[in-house]
């Protein structure tokens, strides 16, 4: 069977242009090629030019085609920082008797946040730290066909130092000293996590504590026997001090970027010269300041579909006034714009920055997208971070980031030229995974059931044989 989407205007983001009149051509799932006015040598090498919606079919095959009225074709997105969860995100709060501590969600209790992304168009993620009970199998059950849900990527259980930031994730994995705790991080490094998340930041700002942190040769010992192992690291961190450290360290990538304060330019340029990326993780922060201030957002339409009756209500309401009057909130109100900034600046010198939310829930990316264009970054190089510089801040750029042949083929279509108002994202008007529809009918998603229909264009007899 081959899927072609004809009359698309792809979003060529490697050459930062549109172009129009194209028909992308999908076996199994994969792009075969993209053909049109000027696809041959622009739109990521997209293979000869022609039109047509069977070209290139071979005699008798069964050609699927959805005409797409022109409407514009990218990457599907990426959040290169989530963490799965069932229950609401409870952040830094001056009250310490708020309760800590999460339960091992089930797949079942996970299936409406998995399916809120594939419906916001985001077609791969990033766990980057969670229970590894839930993890391995998730990503096992995902990977086998056997899970509707955006491709999953994850760090599984936290490495750290006792008492050090995620230690209280019950299956964390403390490395206090190498070689002595070098087995039990061996054993983790056995279920081949797709990036190692170690934590690197002793707190001690904001309302928080000072806390335990990894020796600074610890952490050089851990990230290379992790190389050894074939794998990358990405390193949390919250200042430029332990950022440089992680990079000195060898760090692949930063899974924040500096907020303590302004970054200076040399370490900006750093990260450029050696293209280290980081990720953006804006709405965690301002989350807090948007739930005290604007709590109206969650009657937004994505949220309306991703989001309970029950929860937007519990936000709208119980959680805007606990924000109002939380001391971390009035930080982020402070920090955000540096730590948007610093990631403007990072992008200014060259550097890859990958879209991350550090939240669970797909229009917290979209969002996340939005904060970056408010932060003065070009919709371009936001576009870019969702889709390009995510799959290199993954290491699998070889496999998604761009519409080009060869590659997987994770698309989402939208109503709108993204490229000059990232929040036209919203208006989406179909979702591919792996070279399939995502039918909207078929998402179990927790609040209001979707209008949009399963593809744009589609002719009454859809299977066509040429």
């Amino acid at each position: 069977m081959t899927l072609v989407l004809r009359d698309v205007t792809v979003v060529d983001l490697p050459a930062r242009r549109t172009v129009r009149g194209c028909s992308v051509h999908i076996e199994g799932e994969r792009i075969t090629k993209v053909t049109g006015p000027g696809a041959g040598g622009g739109v990521a090498g997209g293979g000869a030019a022609g039109t047509g919606a069977g070209a290139g079919a071979g005699d008798g095959a069964q050609v699927d085609v959805v005409d797409c009225g022109g409407r514009y074709l990218l990457p599907g997105l990426t959040d290169v920082h989530v963490h799965l969860r069932a229950a609401p995100h409870e952040g830094p709060h001056s009250d310490a008797r708020r309760p800590a501590g999460r339960r091992v969600p089930s797949v079942d209790d996970l299936l409406p946040v998995l399916h809120g992304y594939l419906f916001c168009g985001v077609t791969s993620l990033f766990d980057a730290g969670n229970f590894g009970t839930l993890m391995w199998p998730l990503r096992e059950e995902e990977r086998s066909g056997r899970l509707l849900s955006p491709r999953i990527h994850c760090a599984g259980p936290f490495v750290t130092c006792t008492g050090g930031h995620g230690s209280e994730l019950a299956e964390s994995v403390p490395v206090d000293t190498l070689p002595g705790d070098e087995p039990q991080l061996r054993a983790h490094l056995g279920h081949r996590p797709d990036l190692v998340k170690i934590t690197y930041d002793e707190h001690n700002w904001g309302i928080r504590p000072l806390i335990a942190i990894l020796a600074p040769e610890v952490l050089g010992g851990i990230i290379e026997i992790v190389h050894e192992a074939g794998l990358r690291v990405t390193v949390h961190v919250s200042n430029e001090l332990r950022a440089r450290e992680a990079v000195d360290r060898g760090a692949d990538a930063l899974a924040h970027p500096v907020i303590q304060s302004p970054v200076t330019e040399d370490f900006a340029a750093r990260l450029a010269l050696q293209q280290v990326p980081i990720a953006s993780t804006l709405a965690i922060g301002e989350r807090y300041v948007r739930l005290a201030d604007h709590p109206d957002f969650v009657d937004s339409a994505m949220y309306v579909h991703c989001l309970s009756s029950a929860e937007r209500e519990r936000l709208r309401t119980l959680e805007h006034e606990t924000q109002r009057t939380n001391r971390w909130a009035d930080w982020m109100r402070v920090m955000t714009p540096v730590a948007q900034e610093n990631v403007r600046r990072v992008v200014e010198a060259g550097g890859i920055v990958a879209s991350g939310s550090d939240l669970s829930l797909g229009p917290d990316l979209l969002h996340e997208l939005e904060l970056l264009q408010d932060a003065g970054i070009d919709p371009w190089d936001v576009l870019a971070s969702a889709t390009a510089s995510a799959a290199r801040y993954l290491g699998v750029e070889e496999h998604l980031g761009t519409v080009e042949a060869g590659k997987l083929a994770d698309l989402v279509l939208v109503d709108q030229d993204p490229t000059t108002d990232v929040s036209r994202l919203t208006k989406i008007s179909m979702v591919v995974k792996g070279g399939q529809i995502v039918d909207p009918s078929s998402l179990l998603l927790a609040g209001e059931p979707p209008m949009r229909s399963a593809a744009p264009g589609r002719p009454s007899a859809s299977n066509v044989a040429t």
